[in-house]
């Protein structure tokens, strides 16, 4: 027998019944009860907060140099570590190249640039030949790694946290030489400090772009004006306790910096919706307005409690990761989890309730009625969409893990950026090269002749540069140039440069690093030193490449365990995490098949973001259909279910695919742009299957459902088992 929903008059009688529902929660409606009466308390203590949290904002320090974040254990990290120690300096990190000056306008640029502040130091032409002489009797080879008949290049190694200003500096003074004509500066130094200036400005188009869709999408799905206008301010304040309170972390990286806010606005407005869906139907019931805030505000906590556990967990599996980004990411959204539930379940009900008469008198008619033909739609589409999705999972699992990655901050520059320009400019002249620095006990002058003479021989090679090249093993160190010394040879180790033509990023790349450490392996063991940008990128390659699994099992296991305690079912974590994974599969393997190549942030990234957020939405359908299902036969509580759960769903669900979609479109950083797609086609996907498919399993999987849970009480009619629920429709009132 169905039984039908009756919806309450609005009386005392009315009252009575939702009073009636209170149960095991009168406790925590006197807690909200006391939220509400004091909400003039409550909000104040929220705008301090804010307050204080917005001040310390701009003093959170942001790190763009993604090998700062290689964990301690990492052979690059600690070679780095030892050889910052030893000689206080990094390796080159910038080259600028001038056209158009003579050799004594070089002389007057070098000498300008070792005067400047951030210039640990520089090499040119000028260290390698002698500029008195004619250049056309000297060394064409080394002449041609320096000079192209058309300008000089000047290898600079910049201090540590050099901003976009100083290298602004630099190009100024290179412009202002007597004849320069055409000025480019690249190098890892000046990626970073170009990534950390387009910050703000790639912050502020995201956040635009996230308020117009959230105001949009909300005012859509909502019956007022100001419903976005509350939300909004709501998750705003959530947003800056985040951010400032990153203050106690020091410094947190540029990308969180730039996904970790709009993340948080995404992913909260599910709890915003959740809160006001049930406020308009309490208010349905009721015409006490604090009573329907009350029990909206009860109604509502147990939802997204459950919604917040899980993604909290979601993105703090991201610290499982051996490379500190995932610790720096993770512990920064779910942070911003906290902060979001917090404001929503305290501060959004007593603004709502502040201003529930201007509420009343911005009221409007929904635009979306009823979504019965859409239920209907994915009830009749369940069984090829299940098809699809089992056809597609093994291989959208396999080529998921076959996706190749970028890992460095120069894949992160748009190609009409002016490092990146600059860059393509100076590889055409010279070449693409990195310089690595190797270190090697000292005095050892036999083996190191054999491995300068090895690493010459590197048909990569363009120069390596030792204390023995330059001043020959033979001659004491104390009649050595002290510059050349104290560069070259420094507590107990001999420094060898190695500068090669190949770039950062490529297989050729890793092999060498792979090469280059055999070498150095073979003559000192365990006792030598390699520092460079692709041994960094090589390191963070092979800890990343365990990451992967490692988030996807701890993200997994994590959301399992709260999912297995919030319905009190061995099946239905089992149901709803086999949907969404699922989903992410398809949405991992599409870079593979089209032959795109992904930041690897951008990927791992994807893993907790999105079942995060698909949770969040097979939260929502799971409660409104095991409700159902104690009432009626499991078809027509998966229709119902889907009819019910629509609109916050796909008002949430579209936010976060619109706002990902216009950053993808609007950001200058391929990296974020790749985020933005991912995120946004990972959230359609999994709103299909949990639309399609989820339904379906939980009514295939029925008797597998009640045999797996504890007291689910599901309605038992012809042809139904399991144990009849006697409750009335109406008492249930779960429909949110």
């Amino acid at each position: 027998m169905r039984v039908e929903n009756n919806r309450c008059s609005k009386t005392n009688s009315s009252t009575e019944t939702v009073s009636g529902e209170r149960g095991a929660g009168l406790s925590m409606e006197g807690f909200f009860r006391g939220v509400l009466r004091h909400r003039k308390l409550v909000t104040a203590i929220f705008v301090v907060l804010t307050a204080i949290s917005l001040a310390c904002v701009p003093m959170v320090k942001i790190d763009a140099n993604m090998s700062d974040y290689l964990p301690p254990s990492a052979k690059s990290s600690q070679d780095l570590t030892e050889m910052k120690r030893v000689y206080g300096n990094d390796i080159t990190n910038a080259r600028v190249y001038v056209t158009g000056i003579s050799k004594t306008e070089a002389q007057k640029f070098d000498d300008s640039l070792k005067g400047l502040d951030d210039v640990v130091s520089v090499t040119w032409l000028g260290d390698e030949v002698n500029m008195d002489e004619p250049l056309e009797v000297q060394d064409q080879g080394t002449i041609s790694d320096w000079y192209d008949g058309k300008g000089y290049l000047f290898q600079v190694v910049l201090a540590s946290g050099t901003d976009q200003a100083q290298v602004d500096q630099i190009r100024s003074m290179a412009k202002s030489l007597s004849g320069a004509k055409t000025v480019a500066i690249d190098g890892s130094a000046v990626d970073d400090a170009a990534n950390l200036a387009t910050i703000n400005t790639d912050m502020a188009k995201i956040m635009t772009i996230a308020v117009i869709t959230v105001f949009v999408m909300v005012l859509l799905n909502t019956t007022s004006y100001l419903h976005p206008v509350v939300m909004l301010l709501t998750i705003g304040v959530a947003i800056i306790l985040n951010m400032g309170t990153n203050i106690f972390r020091g410094t947190i990286s540029s990308i969180t910096q730039l996904v970790a806010s709009v993340l948080q606005l995404a992913v909260s407005m599910d709890y915003s919706i959740v809160l006001l869906t049930n406020f308009g139907r309490f208010r349905e019931k009721t015409d006490d307005q604090f009573e329907a805030m009350v029990m909206a505000m009860s109604k509502s906590l147990p939802v997204i409690l459950s919604s917040a556990a899980v993604t909290f967990f979601g993105f703090l599996s991201l610290a499982a990761m051996q490379f500190l980004i995932g610790a720096d990411m993770g512990i920064a959204l779910a942070k911003g989890i906290v902060c979001s539930f917090l404001s929503i379940t305290l501060l959004m009900p007593c603004i709502l309730y502040g201003m529930r008469n201007a509420v009343a008198k911005t009221s409007h008619k929904p635009f979306f009625k009823s979504f019965h033909k859409m239920a209907s739609f994915c009830h009749k589409g369940a069984i090829p969409a299940f098809v699809i999705a089992l056809v597609l999972a093994v291989p959208c699992l396999i080529a998921s893990g076959r996706v190749s990655f970028t890992y460095g901050s120069a894949a992160n520059e748009s190609p009409t950026s002016q490092v990146k320009m600059d860059g393509d400019i100076i590889n055409k002249a010279f070449g693409e090269s990195q310089t690595w620095a190797i270190m090697i006990p000292e005095g050892e002058w036999s083996e190191e002749t054999e491995l300068v003479d090895e690493l010459k021989a590197l048909p990569t090679t363009k120069q390596v540069l030792s204390y023995s090249t330059i001043a020959g093993s033979a001659l004491p160190t104390q009649l050595g140039d002290k510059s050349d010394v104290s560069q070259l040879l420094s507590g107990g180790y001999s420094r060898i440069v190695l500068t090669s033509s190949i770039p950062d990023e490529s297989k050729g790349a890793f092999d060498l690093v792979e090469k280059v450490r055999s070498i150095c392996q073979k003559h000192y063991g365990d006792k030598y030193r390699l520092v460079g940008n692709a041994v960094s990128y090589y390191d963070i390659r092979s800890v990343t490449s365990s990451d992967s699994t490692t988030v996807k099992l701890a993200s997994i296991l994590a959301i399992g365990a709260v999912l297995l305690v919030m319905f009190k079912s061995i099946s239905i974590p089992i149901i709803l995490l086999m949907a969404i994974e699922v989903s992410i599969w398809i949405n991992e393997a599409v870079p593979y098949f089209t032959g795109e190549t992904i930041n690897f942030v951008a990927f791992l990234v994807i893993d907790a973001v999105q079942l995060g957020a698909a949770v969040d939405y097979a939260i929502i359908f799971t409660e409104e259909y095991l409700a159902r299902r104690r009432r009626m036969p499991k078809a027509e509580a998966s229709i119902q279910s889907v009819e019910k759960t629509a609109q916050p769903i796909i008002t949430s669900s579209s936010i976060l695919i619109l706002a990902c979609l216009g950053i993808y479109f609007a950001v200058s950083s391929p990296m974020i742009q790749q985020v933005g797609m991912l995120i946004a086609r990972g959230a359609l996907i999994s709103v299909i299957e949990i639309f399609f498919v989820l339904p379906l399993l939980f009514t295939g999987g029925d008797g597998f459902v009640r045999h797996t849970s504890y007291k689910l009480g599901f309605y038992q009619g012809k042809g139904e088992g399991g144990n009849v629920s006697e409750a009335p429709a109406e008492a249930n009132g779960n429909e949110a």
